[in-house]
């Protein structure tokens, strides 16, 4: 089962076309489909569960409850009948999640942000907001070039967000064949909570994770 691809901070980012969606704060979930017998497997960024599971398995009948029927329509809609299989990634989260923790006793819920086809990859970030955007998942905050100013103002946070943001763009070589990009960019203030809370080491081993954290 394909795990969420390591994402870098932005600082040697190409000036693309990018969308730039809201990055939530909770834990990464995978749930995979296949043509043959729909959502079969499921399991955090590093092991596999089921419903069983402690805490984390609660988060697979969260994610079929709210989204299964819609996603089967999908894939199986004219666009998508061809394809074998796909990996959906969803972000685990309640209302005090933070930097990873979780509360128990809150409420919980599991927000699709990304959507693996088997033996082609990633929906392009384009398509996905296109064919995905009416079910729930993360708010486009920015669409346009990434650059200097963008980046400043993710980092001010003036989109008023929790976190940040993971940006996602395409990059076509000379023979016009393209490459997902995706790059993540966190608000000072996360960033300054993190270090008063966590420590100086946790700020520096931030900025050494390649991860979708």
């Amino acid at each position: 089962m394909i795990t969420y691809p390591s994402l870098d901070y932005y600082f040697d980012y190409p000036e693309i076309y990018v969308y730039a969606f809201d990055k939530l704060d909770g834990s990464n979930i995978r749930f995979e489909w296949s043509r043959k017998r729909g959502f079969y497997k499921f399991g955090t960024r590093n092991i596999l569960i089921d419903k069983n599971t402690d805490f984390f398995g609660k988060s697979i009948d969260i994610f079929l409850d709210k989204y299964s029927n819609d996603l089967d329509k999908i894939f199986n809609s004219k666009k998508y009948k061809n394809e074998k299989g796909f990996v959906c990634f969803g972000e685990f989260l309640g209302e005090n999640s933070e930097y990873g923790q979780h509360d128990l006793n809150d409420k919980f819920d599991v927000v699709l942000f990304d959507v693996f086809i088997k033996e082609k990859g990633f929906v392009e970030p384009e398509d996905f907001i296109n064919d995905f955007g009416h079910l729930n998942i993360p708010k486009v905050v920015y669409e346009g070039i990434l650059d200097d100013n963008f980046i400043n103002d993710v980092k001010k946070n003036k989109f008023n967000l929790s976190e940040g943001v993971i940006a996602k763009g395409v990059l076509k070589s000379k023979k016009n064949e393209k490459k997902l990009y995706y790059c993540k960019i966190k608000t000072d203030s996360w960033l300054l909570k993190l270090k008063e809370k966590y420590g100086e080491s946790a700020l520096k081993e931030e900025f050494k994770k390649k991860q979708f954290s």
